[in-house]
Formats: structure tokens, sequence, C-alpha cells
């Protein structure tokens, strides 16, 4: 037993000096809760995007840790041939893949450059804790409601900058990646005679305080992931293949860009008509009609048709009939979702194709009918078709035309 726990920390001293560590289902959890930041990419040995790829990311390794070699940032490789569990874990489905995590927790899929330098610039922007936190500086608390945007869920985290349960607090922030907006004292106030808080708001005017441990990294990000997971979101073309890998139906609302008082009431309204166990079966979105006008014309819409709602199951989408402020009518949301989950909308959507199927092949033997009837009245005897001149004979000699005589040959 000692032998192995020595060849454990032999193993792991090991990689955390290599610059690319390979992460194996036994070093895993030693390496990945342990590393503030991890890089990891995801490759099989028989792929060769993912050969490809590990000789730009080995390099650079390499290079950031010689120009970071104080930094404790991890590069790590998981080779899914041979951790094919480690691969099912983080439901990895392609190769290859590249994800950072934040103690352990995944955070966002790297899906841009695979140069060396792109890899190290994508790294550095994810080493600034202040990259995944909307943070706010607000000089006196009194101040924080004018921070509030209509879109986003907001945190008040009224405790000393730098001090551990305010870096603890924006370490779990920083998880739910891009989710909320952050309001913090300015580094100035040391908050001596006030009292240190975690609050939660929705809607910009009620709080919920947190009353668990400020030192308990797992309990605080638990609090902040039942507050923010399943609340709207925008719908960009940044998230929109995380979102279909998620493989979860989405409701968007589609608006126009601006329009403030038609996000509030569907924000509204989903939080009326759904309750959260509904919610976390969805991703909710907010959507820019005019960003994503392909996508409007698609649903036989334009721009000034907006807002109008749709449900994507990702195989099927159907849109809502209402318009305008009906959509936000009490109820109407809830059984719209209800439909999903129930299948009237698919159980609809193939009456309509069975429907449409009836109309063809009415149609097909209407005219097939037409056609027999047509082809019975053109069965007339020879002697009852009008006699018509050949136009051959009109191709014979003219007699008007010189042409050589046979004895002239």
């Amino acid at each position: 037993m000692f032998l192995a726990h020595l060849l454990l920390g032999l193993s792991i001293f090991l990689s955390a000096n290599c610059d690319l560590v390979s992460i194996t289902s036994v070093n895993h959890d030693d390496i990945m809760q342990n590393s503030r930041l991890a890089f990891v990419a995801f490759t099989a040995s028989w792929c060769p995007y993912s050969q490809e790829l590990l000789g730009s990311f080995t390099q650079a390794a390499a290079k950031y840790k010689e120009k970071y070699p104080d930094r404790k940032t991890v590069w790590g490789n998981v080779d899914c041939v041979s951790e094919m569990k480690l691969g099912d874990d983080y439901n990895i489905v392609k190769y290859p893949t590249m994800k950072v995590f934040f103690y352990g927790h995944p955070m966002v899929e790297h899906r841009g450059s695979r140069q060396v330098n792109g890899l190290i610039e994508f790294v550095e922007k994810m080493e600034n804790t202040a990259h995944f936190v909307d943070l706010n500086e607000a000089e006196s608390l009194t101040q924080w409601q004018q921070f509030v945007r209509p879109k986003k869920p907001t945190l008040i985290v009224w405790f000393p900058q730098g001090s551990p349960p305010y870096e603890m607090i924006l370490k779990a922030i920083a998880v739910i990646y891009e989710r909320t907006i952050v309001v913090g004292p300015v580094v100035s106030n040391l908050l001596e005679h006030e009292e240190h808080k975690l609050w939660f708001s929705l809607d910009g005017e009620h709080v919920e305080h947190y009353n668990g441990s400020v030192t308990n990294f797992k309990e605080i990000l638990e609090w902040i992931k039942q507050k923010v997971v399943d609340m709207v979101r925008e719908l960009t073309f940044e998230i929109m293949e995380e979102v279909a890998e998620q493989e979860k139906p989405m409701l968007v609302l589609f608006r126009k860009k601006g329009d403030q008082e038609t996000e509030r009431k569907f924000i509204e309204a989903v939080d009326r008509d759904l309750e959260k166990s509904v919610r976390r079966k969805l991703n909710i979105f907010l959507a820019d009609g005019e960003i994503l006008r392909n996508v409007v014309i698609r649903f036989n819409r334009n721009p000034d048709d907006l807002p109008f709602l749709v449900v994507d199951q990702l195989v099927h989408a159907y849109p809502a009939a209402w318009t305008g402020d009906e959509i936000f009518a009490p109820g109407n949301i809830k059984q719209f979702v209800s439909d999903l989950f129930n299948e009237n909308h698919h159980k609809k959507l193939h009456e309509k194709v069975n429907e449409l199927l009836q109309k063809i092949l009415t149609e097909t033997e209407r005219l097939e009918r037409e056609a027999e009837e047509e082809k019975d009245d053109s069965k007339e005897t020879p002697s009852t078709l009008d006699k018509q001149e050949s136009v051959f004979k009109q191709l014979k000699p003219s007699k008007t035309r010189y042409s050589f005589a046979k004895e002239e040959l």
C-alpha cells in the first residue's frame, strides 16, 4: 500500500513538472481538483486531427511554462482510447475537444484557434478571473441596483476585495460562465463597519440572502447554481454549438434589439409560469431577431413581426401561434412548454404532415383519373381521324430548283 501511494505521488510530481500532463483515471482527481485552472485536450490516438492538435498543444504548453514559470495552470491531455471512462464522464463526443476546468469544474469549451499562439492567448484570457465575472464596483451597498440589467440575475458580494470569502465566492461565480452580474465594493472600501453578506436578486428589487458557509467552495457553488443556472440567457453564435451539444430543448423568444420591455415581460412570464424543475429541463433564451435574421425568415417571419416564441427540440421546431402581448398572457408559456413534454407539438406536426400527404394523394388520384378519361376519349377509329398532309413530301426536290441530272454526273 505504501509503495502504491509513493508511486502515485511520484507520478503526480513528474506530471506536474512536465509541460503537458497526461491525465489518467489514477491521477485525475488530484490534478483536476487541486488546479485552479486546467486546459485539457481530449484526443484519440486513431484521429489524425487529434495528433495534429497534440503537436501544437505540446508546443503551446512548453512556451506558456517558459513565459509564466510561476503559474500553476495545468495543460493536460486525456487519451480517450486508453481512458474511455474519462471521455464518457466528460461527455466527449468528438475528437479533439478542448475544455477549461476551474478547480475541476468544467467551464467552457475552446472552439477557436488551434495554433500555438492562439492557444496561449486563450489560456491567458482564462487566467484572468475577471474575464469570467461581470464585476461592477460600487462605493456603497445602496448603489447595487444601478448595475442591474433585465437579462441577467445579480449577485451582490459585499466582502472586502481580496479577502478569502470574496475570492472564494468569485471562484464559484466564475464557474457559472457569463451568466450573472456581480456587484462588489470598490477596493478602497474595507467594509470595516458594515455587515459582510452575499445576496442574490432576480428582479433588481427583491434579494435572497446566502446563509451558508463562506469558506465552503462546493456549498457556495451549489447555492449559486440553484439561483442562476436555469435563468434566461442571451442566445449568441458563440454559444450555439455548446447549447446544441447539451441536447436540451430550447425556448427562444426573438425580439427586436433593445426592446427591454419585451425582455422584462418574457422573464416575468417564465418566472411565473414555469416551475424550477421545468426550467431545468430547458435552455431558455432571448434572441436578437436582427442578428439571427436567417432563423427568423426560416419561420416565415421578418424582423417587423417580432416578438415571436419558438420551442426547438434540435430535431423539430415549433413556433407559437400567439403574437405580441398574447405570448406573455398568464398560462400561455406554461401550456406551450407542456405541449412539448407531452408531445402534443409532435402529434400536431404529424397531423399536419398526414393532412398534407392525404391532399397530395387525393390530388394525385384526381390527376390519374383525368388522364385515364382523356386516354379513353382519344381511342377513336382511324376513319374518324382528320387527314393531315405529310410534311415529309415537302422535302422532295423542287421542280423550279436546278439540280444535277443523272447523265451530267
